[in-house]
């Protein structure tokens, strides 16, 4: 099932996400699914993930296409995809 969030959900989401214990699955465009990870460090355009030991910075939120959460957060369901509305 996949469903659709604007753009301004899916900074509250990351917002609530930051050194949360949900865990976030990101696809970036032109990219296949990353793994489940945490969001440590989230700015105005960029974040910083962390899978296990291993860090990976996402320059440009906007490069974000879909994205599941693990656990229910906000009025998101855990393992769906959401496709991000720009």
């Amino acid at each position: 099932m996949e469903s659709r969030i604007d753009l301004s959900t899916f900074r509250e989401l990351l917002r609530s996400l930051e050194n949360s214990d949900i865990s976030i699955r990101l696809r970036i465009s032109g990219e296949g699914w990353m793994d489940f990870t945490k969001l440590i460090l989230l700015s105005e355009s960029a974040m910083i993930v962390q899978d296990g030991s291993d860090h990976r910075v996402i320059m440009n939120v906007r490069d974000v296409v879909e994205c599941q959460i693990d656990q229910p957060l906000l009025d998101l369901a855990p393992l769906t995809s959401y496709e991000i509305a720009y």
